[in-house]
């Protein structure tokens, strides 16, 4: 590492020149005037690539101009190979760069100069030279703040454009040294070089007066490589290359201003890749499949491939979210898929939830559209207690929002949304309801009562004031959540129609006209292609099978039965190319339900965070969904699976196991069977497997009733082999508690025949010197 010791006073220009025969008279006659002492700066001029007439005009002023430390090298081709070389070569305090068809005012180093200090960024006044006419102008690289004079506070946000571009600007020479650009890239070269050159480093920023004229001029020419024709190669696999080294830039940025920094470099990158995008839109696939391949830290995906002057609005939506990312729950990630199908950015509280497992990988990418991200401390929990702190606490943090959103399942977020609105009445407020909330299979009911008479008596002050029914403490939390969201909401958003009507018919308030005219049918939305080929998936399939997908638990009215059947009498041909995979935590009920043969052709997966699974469901060629059987619980079936909508996006072949009239079965959706039919789901897995496997279409369904027998008998013999094991595990049981039972007895005896030694004068005087002996042993 050099010293500045060892350099001398002054400035090293370093000028690379490739085929630059037509401009560079014109920098070095800028560089023989130039008013400064010409000790006090050397130009150093490295040839790379094809040569042309350039070393001959640069010879000829050397030779002309003696008393001017003018070095002629060459190094090998690119502008990175040359400006490395140049580094290497310099031998002055403070270093500066400029390319061969620029050139500079008389007095340009003087100037800067006379500013120059270690740990500092001297930046001259930047100008735009059109090649054609010749005419001067401002360029956007000089914004305002740089027309006056000093230091620049704030830089990396301030002046940021100004500072990542190569030119005009002297920088201490033993940082410069410390650095290099990178060879392999041919595009965004100055980008890349200062993401990584400027968080090694804690610069001040230093701008000379624009009157004092110390300027640098740039020639706008057709063909320059920054400017190049679109193409795949230019557009998007060179940007490609220049984020990869933005990203290298981040992992050394200390402060969260410089990681501010850094990230906005990405966003000229996009607007290349998105351009080319806007005229091959058939090439996004290979896009996205390209930046995969990279494994990003960071990504600007929110800009990818949109229209960038709509996204960053300034009147911004409060997202209120009891669990939100990184929460792994349902609603956190469905709320997360609003803000970023929505694309505006927002304001959210939720709560800590500590207790409740994290997925990092989606907080990453929503977090583009988040600005400020409120969180009341808290664990998980439905009591009320919980849900009065979220919504007291909530209230402390938020204030000056014209607009709401809350989304229920957790009863929390419409707890906190309904008292902002009681607070601020002209606010908007838009309250989603995932599922019905008060009831769920077998008329369970799913909170207990509401037993805060003071916060009952506060909200009934209000009903009256309205003529509206009143609450009371006999009333379910979910209840009286359902009934005041449907009174005071402004927009009430339901998932589908018959959870709509299911919720209108189990509410024990007659608020159908209300309702219904404030209502929203928005079930859980799909997102972009884009969102699948973030976070890579390293599972490997078996393409010699056909490979079937099942994400999600199981229970009493959704066991995956319906498969299973159809499994156990397709075709056997088919049976022995199929494979399941299931990611779920409920491993060990589903060895129990699935057959034999099948158990022995399924691979079990835990779960994986919610990026994961969309690289996942993009990967198999079956995906399997089913509704849950609701006949006889409520008047319709209330439920759309959430997981169809990340399905519907993967490309990937759905199989979708309905209840008759269910939502799930109006969709569009290429193979769909009725729940509990063994013919229509035997006869749809065979035709699946006939595409999938390009065998012939054959069915050999067994007769009903014998499948039916042999299906007892299996899970019966299940049932018996369970309560064996049940058996076994109490019989250990007692005998260890019986061993417990004597090693107390015999611990009580030692007690009673040690009491008298225990208590005695000389046990406690010899106690630390029992210590001491612990210590040696």
């Amino acid at each position: 590492m050099i010293k500045e010791s060892e350099l001398k006073d002054g400035i090293s220009a370093i000028i690379p020149t490739y085929k630059g025969e037509k401009y560079i008279s014109k920098l070095l006659d800028s560089l023989i005037n130039q008013s400064i002492d010409f000790n006090l700066f050397e130009a150093i001029f490295i040839v790379n690539g094809e040569l042309d007439s350039t070393p001959d005009i640069i010879k000829k002023y050397q030779k002309e101009n003696p008393e001017v430390n003018i070095i002629l090298t060459e190094s090998e081709k690119g502008v990175c190979n040359a400006r490395n070389k140049g580094i290497e070569l310099a031998g002055r305090k403070y270093t500066i760069f400029i390319d061969d068809d620029d050139y500079v005012s008389h007095n340009y180093f003087e100037e800067l100069y006379k500013c120059v200090k270690p740990n500092r960024v001297v930046v001259g006044t930047f100008l735009d030279v059109d090649e054609n006419t010749c005419e001067v102008k401002n360029s956007y690289m000089t914004p305002p703040l740089l027309e006056n004079s000093g230091i620049i506070e704030n830089p990396y946000s301030t002046i940021a454009d100004a500072i990542v571009i190569t030119q005009n600007k002297v920088i201490p020479t033993v940082n410069v040294k410390n650095s290099s650009f990178n060879p392999e890239l041919t595009n965004g070269v100055d980008i890349a070089y200062y993401a990584n050159f400027y968080p090694e480093n804690d610069f001040e920023f230093y701008v000379v007066d624009k009157d004092n004229q110390a300027n640098y001029y740039r020639l706008w020419r057709h063909g320059s490589i920054s400017r190049q024709d679109m193409s795949y190669k230019f557009n998007v696999q060179n940007r490609l290359k220049v984020i990869n080294d933005i990203n290298k830039g981040l992992k050394k940025a200390k402060t969260q201003e410089m990681r501010s920094f850094i990230e906005s470099l990405t966003g000229g990158q996009i607007v290349k890749i998105n351009d080319y995008l806007e005229n091959y839109p058939e090439d996004y696939p290979k896009v996205l499949k390209d930046i995969l391949s990279y494994d990003f830290e960071f990504f600007p995906y929110k800009y990818l491939n949109e229209d960038i002057s709509k996204l960053n609005n300034e009147d911004r939506e409060l997202i209120i979210s009891y669990a939100f990312t990184p929460t792994n729950t349902t609603t956190s990630n469905v709320v997360a898929k609003r803000i970023l199908s929505e694309k505006r950015n927002v304001d959210v509280i939720c709560a800590s939830l500590d207790d409740i497992r994290k997925d990092f990988t989606l907080e990453k990418v929503v977090l583009e559209y988040i600005v400020k991200k409120f969180t009341v401390s808290s664990n998980f929990s439905t009591d009320w207690d919980n849900i009065k702190n979220f919504m007291n606490e909530g209230m402390k943090l938020i204030e000056g929002y014209d607009r709401i959103y809350s989304r229920a399942n957790f009863v929390h977020s419409h707890f906190l949304a309904l008292e902002y609105k009681l607070n601020n009445p002209d606010t908007y407020w838009r309250a989603e309801f995932s599922d019905p909330l008060i009831y769920t299979f077998e008329k369970r009911h799913l909170s207990g009562k509401l037993e805060d008479e003071e916060y009952i008596n506060k909200i009934n002050n209000i009903l009256k004031e309205k003529n509206l029914e009143l609450i009371s403490s006999k009333m379910d939390i979910n209840c009286i959540c359902e009934y005041l969201t449907f009174i005071f909401a402004d927009k009430i958003i339901f998932t589908n129609e018959s959870q709509k009507d299911v919720m209108m018919d189990t509410l024990n308030h007659n608020v159908d006209d209300i309702v219904n005219e404030k209502t929203a049918i928005s079930p859980h939305p799909t997102l972009d292609e884009k969102y699948y080929y973030i976070k890579k998936s390293d599972y490997q399939l078996d393409e010699d099978y056909v490979n079937f997908a099942y994400f999600g638990v199981i229970f009493s009215n959704r066991a995956l039965e319906d498969f299973i059947n159809a499994f156990d009498n397709v075709y056997d041909k088919y049976r022995e190319k199929i494979r399941l995979h299931i990611f779920s935590p409920n491993r060990t009920l589903f060895e129990q339900v699935l057959s034999r043969e099948l158990l022995d052709k399924t691979t079990f997966n835990s779960n994986v965070d919610y990026l994961e699974f969309l690289n996942l469901s993009a990967k198999f060629d079956v995906l399997i969904v089913e509704d849950s059987f609701t006949k006889g619980h409520f008047i319709k079936n209330p439920y759309l699976p959430s997981k169809i909508s990340d399905y519907r996006g993967s490309g990937t072949t759905i199989w979708a196991i309905c209840e008759k009239d269910s939502e799930m079965s109006k969709l569009d959706i290429e193979y769909k069977s009725p729940m509990n039919d063994l013919y229509e789901n035997t006869n749809t897995l065979n035709l699946i497997m006939s595409e999938k496997s390009n065998l012939p279409i054959k069915s050999c369904l067994k007769s009903k009733d014998e499948y039916n027998r042999q299906r007892t008998t299996e899970l019966t013999q299940k049932i018996i082999e369970l309560i064996e094991v049940c058996e076994s595990e109490f019989k250990k049981d007692e005998i260890y508690q019986s061993q417990i039972n004597e090693l107390e007895r015999k611990i009580q005896k030692l007690e009673k025949e040690n009491s008298q030694i225990i208590n005695s004068n000389s046990w406690k005087l010899t106690k630390n010197f029992r210590k001491i002996g612990k210590k040696f042993k």
